[in-house]
């Protein structure tokens, strides 16, 4: 599937607020190498303190340059704001882009102020702006007040930018029933895997590297430790089969992968809730999904998504798979057919979830093999790329 016309001899910009790696990272370091082969690419970052090497050492194998902004941090700061704004107006001008391309709501509301304040001169050349949102923030679960400044946030970033890409249906229509842009700028794409780069370990080299038992199931989490990925509601729903005497906890145990501001928190709570035990916390893994097969099934427990590269992940791992209602999980998991698909923050129906799974291993294997058939039919990195081009050139 190509686009009749490709983008070329173009200057393109792409912001990501910062280089831990998460579905932004893949996804800009992916569009970036794509595009770079017929146009200018460069990627410029925040967060300077708290560097990913992965981000950049991958780029710099894309031969893509790279631009630190370190006023450009992650929480919100008025005084680095102030600082950033005029930073980001040098970049764009020392680089005279033709596109510049934000991601998360942070970069995209500065980097929408900085390219107005850009496109103010006159001498300046032309300069379309694209927003991705990898799930709006005012759908995370916050207090009213917050949510409505973060929605008059976005309603402002959008009304300076050209083109609004969604990665999921729900946020499309998040946005559009918030009135945070036109149904015109508004398109969804989906994220997708380039199938031909993925090679799992087989299941015991796998658990031999991650020194897990050869003698337990495994539920396993791959997700970075944030407030949004629903780390309690798993532990509570383990602690629900802990007090019921479940027999899962005499065969499973619970693998959970990755990094983040919340993991201590979470393990504060496994010992809070007498479920340590049962629960392996097994770090950040670079290239995190070659250990999937390590896993029996993959639950993903968020309460806000934008649509996860660990699900598509994990059914092109031929995983049973567990997630929540929430974003676009319900535009790649359909319940019952391509996976189980549970109310969020709901500790109850994700112990009921693990229990139909272990009792019917048939509906289990149908589930992966639906889902595996699904991903490659539907999520692959083509596409993504293709519907981006397209969008792209409608700006030229």
């Amino acid at each position: 599937m190509q686009p009749t016309k490709t983008l070329k001899n173009k200057r393109i910009l792409y912001l990501v607020t910062q280089t831990k790696w998460g579905g932004a990272q893949k996804y800009v370091l992916e569009l970036a190498e794509h595009f770079a082969k017929k146009n200018e690419v460069h990627i410029a970052y925040g967060e300077t303190k708290n560097i990913d090497q992965r981000f950049l050492d991958i780029a710099e194998k894309l031969n893509i340059k790279t631009i630190p902004v370190d006023s450009l941090v992650r929480d919100i700061s008025p005084t680095k704001e102030i600082v950033a704004l005029p930073d980001l107006v040098k970049v764009l001008s020392k680089g005279n882009y033709n596109l510049v391309h934000l991601n998360s709501s942070k970069a995209g509301l500065i980097g929408s102020l900085a390219a107005k304040m850009y496109s103010m001169n006159p001498m300046n050349l032309r300069l379309r702006v694209v927003y991705t949102a990898h799930g709006f923030v005012f759908n995370e679960p916050l207090a009213p007040r917050t949510k409505k400044m973060y929605k008059m946030s976005e309603k402002f970033s959008t009304a300076l930018q050209h083109l609004i890409i969604t990665v999921s249906d729900y946020d499309k229509k998040s946005a559009l029933e918030n009135k945070i842009g036109s149904k015109r700028k508004l398109h969804t794409v989906h994220n997708g895997l380039d199938f031909g780069r993925y090679h799992f370990l087989d299941s015991q080299e796998a658990r031999q590297q991650l020194n897990l038992s050869e003698n337990k199931k495994y539920f396993g989490t791959i997700a970075s430790f944030y407030k949004t990925k629903g780390y309690e509601f798993l532990l509570e729903a383990i602690k629900l089969l802990k007090e019921e005497n479940s027999p899962l906890l005499d065969t499973y145990n619970w693998a959970f992968m990755g990094d983040g501001p919340e993991l201590d928190n979470i393990k504060k709570l496994a010992k809070e809730y007498n479920v340590s035990d049962y629960v392996k916390f097994l770090g950040e893994k670079e290239n995190a999904w070659k250990y999937l097969n390590a896993f029996d099934y993959f639950i993903l427990p968020s309460t806000k998504e934008g649509l996860p590269y660990t699900i598509l992940e994990a059914g092109l791992a031929k995983l049973p798979t567990i997630s929540t209602q929430v974003g676009g999980i319900p535009e790649i998991l359909t319940n019952d057919k391509t996976g189980l698909v549970v109310p969020p923050a709901n500790p109850l129906s994700l112990a009921e979830a693990m229990k139909k799974l272990d009792k019917d291993q048939a509906l289990s294997n149908t589930l992966a093999e639906n889902n595996f058939k699904n991903i490659r039919e539907n999520f692959g990195l083509q596409k993504t790329l293709t519907k981006t081009e397209e969008l792209y050139l409608k700006l030229f």
